[in-house]
């Protein structure tokens, strides 16, 4: 009964004792190897493998197998063609002795296509890493472009500028309110303020120092940041809930820097909520890839409930002078902020849903 099942399997079957000596052989493994019946049983299973594989260490160590394993073995048929072969090898104890029933499976293509698709794959991923690193170095490009521009533009207008509100506030400070100017007047000051806000914004964004590092609690950085806007806080009836993991590592950062980071992204935050919300931040340790290795990284998130960004802006907030505030913002400031994590080899990432809100997310890697 078991002669007539083995036979009628079309696979290959072959026994062999603990030391991959052949002592049967089914009729399908004839055609698979080239040998006949006969000649087989005269051979050990690493007589049938391409030579370079009789070396394999499973050779070694048939006898000690305990359970069924299947390894990719080179075979060489009998004619000379090399093919690749997954083997099984399935233990059992015959009068007290180890045997083995193998079983054999051309898997060339399979493993070829396998090999081709992976390769794909690594291609893609590649590609998709040369697609970053340009992006990366086009943004680079234009943000010290626009940095220069950004340096010629401050330089020049903010004397002026300083000179105007200087004479403005001394003419306030000459006339009453019920003057017919006074109103007209009152106006050049706040819009000159304003200007003398770009003409900073600009400096900001062209004059962005190389960070100097210190070990930080980052945590009471943030906590610090946020009492510096408790005014807006309260008057945009602004609700703010926390939620820290404990026992985060310290990092290192320019305090300043990574203050003025925390700052504009939580403004935007609040200006986005002028009639109320909520301002949650986080603060937790998360496991991320960076060119394809995993490292970790304190990740701190600002969301709000705000409006939010229309899906056709969000590629854009990082780009110089891109606002979604009119003419009352610059949009420079997420550029500013996006160029000091890059020095501090950090990410910036937004993610938004109009009409639901905004979250912006802060990496640090551990370790600098």
């Amino acid at each position: 009964m078991f002669r007539a099942m083995v036979e009628g399997v079309t696979l290959p079957l072959m026994v062999t004792d603990g030391d991959g000596q052949i002592i049967f052989a089914n009729r399908s493994s004839e055609e698979f190897t080239g040998y006949t019946r006969i000649e087989l049983l005269g051979l050990n299973l690493r007589d049938l493998c391409a030579p370079y594989e009789s070396s394999r260490y499973i050779f070694s160590t048939l006898s000690q197998i305990k359970k069924m394993a299947e390894v990719d073995i080179d075979f060489k048929q009998k004619g000379g063609r090399v093919f690749m072969a997954s083997v099984s090898f399935s233990p059992f104890d015959h009068h007290g002795s180890p045997h083995l029933l193998v079983t054999l499976r051309d898997v060339t293509r399979k493993r070829i296509q396998e090999g081709k698709t992976r390769e794909e794959e690594r291609y893609c991923k590649l590609l998709a890493e040369r697609n970053r690193l340009q992006d990366q170095l086009n943004r680079s490009s234009k943000l010290a472009f626009m940095g220069e521009l950004a340096a010629g533009i401050a330089h020049e207008i903010n004397n002026p500028l300083g000179i105007i509100l200087g004479f403005v506030q001394d003419i306030l400070d000459e006339i009453s309110e019920d003057h017919p100017l006074f109103e007209s007047i009152r106006i050049i000051e706040q819009e000159t303020a304003r200007c003398v806000d770009v003409v900073k914004d600009l400096l900001d964004f062209a004059r962005i120092k190389p960070p100097e590092r210190t070990r930080v609690d980052i945590l009471q950085l943030l906590e610090d940041s946020i009492i510096l806007l408790a005014p807006q806080v309260k008057k945009n009836k602004v609700q703010v809930t926390r939620a820290y993991d404990k026992g985060l590592p310290y990092t290192e950062i320019d305090p300043h820097l990574i203050r003025q980071v925390f700052l504009n992204v939580m403004i935007n935050a609040i200006q986005a909520m002028p009639y109320g919300g909520g301002l949650r931040l986080a603060m937790g340790l998360v496991h991320r890839q960076q060119s394809q290795k995993e490292r970790n990284w304190v990740r701190i998130t600002i969301s709000d409930t705000g409006d939010g960004i229309p899906q056709k802006d969000l590629d854009r907030v990082f780009g110089p002078f891109f606002t979604t505030r009119g003419i009352k913002g610059t949009g420079l400031g997420l550029s500013v902020c996006q160029r000091i994590m890059d020095d501090h080899r950090g990410k910036i990432e937004i993610e938004s849903r109009e009409g639901v809100g905004t979250t912006c997310s802060i990496y640090f890697p551990v370790g600098g």
